[in-house]
């Protein structure tokens, strides 16, 4: 008669400890590939906000208007203000205020921008005559922001090298008027510091 031969204890303990380093093994590169899926998704997140950022302020100064009206009480409202260190870095007049259904309204509207806790807002008024931060449509931006500084060139600049460039508008020009160009710098924690230059039509 023939005996049989089983699988000796060894030889289960060599099994097991085989498999667990083959499950230690998976779960490390199952852990490793998740994280990276997180890691993308957030830089995938801070670049769509970064660009979006910047397309809605190209959006908006593109149809800034060279026009300065009055608030409910008769004071005159600047057609753009640039501030360093305010409330609002900038704030201005556009027009080309999206209207699908045709409803008897004005197409202007007075938008602002400001730094606020590592975040940029983009405020909304729809009466242009009543810029009160309570009655604004708030919208946030980017976030991670740190700075935002604001060059202006104004209409007696010679051009973008020869300046001079300023750091308010109006100052104590007409306030029905846009300057030659803006130079707009934000600074965030993941790219440093981005640059760019919008032309704007003065006018009067």
């Amino acid at each position: 008669m023939k005996r049989q031969c089983g699988i000796s204890l060894l030889e289960v303990l060599v099994s097991v400890a085989i498999m667990a380093t083959i499950a230690l093994l998976a779960f490390g590169a199952l852990d490793v590939s998740e994280r990276s899926k997180v890691v993308s998704e957030e830089k995938m997140h801070d670049l769509l906000q970064f660009d979006r950022g910047w397309v809605m302020l190209e959006n908006d100064l593109r149809n800034a208007l060279s026009y300065a009206n009055g608030n409910a009480y008769g004071d005159l409202i600047n057609a753009m203000d640039v501030r360093y260190g305010e409330e609002y870095s900038l704030v201005f007049l556009r027009s080309g205020r999206a209207n699908p259904l045709g409803f008897p309204r004005t197409e202007l509207a007075r938008v602002g921008y400001r730094l606020e806790e590592s975040v940029l807002w983009r405020d909304t008024w729809y009466d242009p005559q009543n810029p009160d931060i309570d009655f604004a449509r708030q919208q946030k931006i980017m976030e991670g922001v740190e700075d935002i500084k604001i060059s202006v060139l104004p209409t007696s600049g010679q051009g973008y090298k020869e300046g001079p460039w300023v750091e308010e508008w109006p100052g104590l020009g007409p306030p029905n008027v846009l300057p030659l160009a803006l130079e707009i710098t934000i600074e965030t924690k993941s790219r440093g510091e981005i640059t760019r230059l919008f032309a704007l039509s003065p006018g009067k």
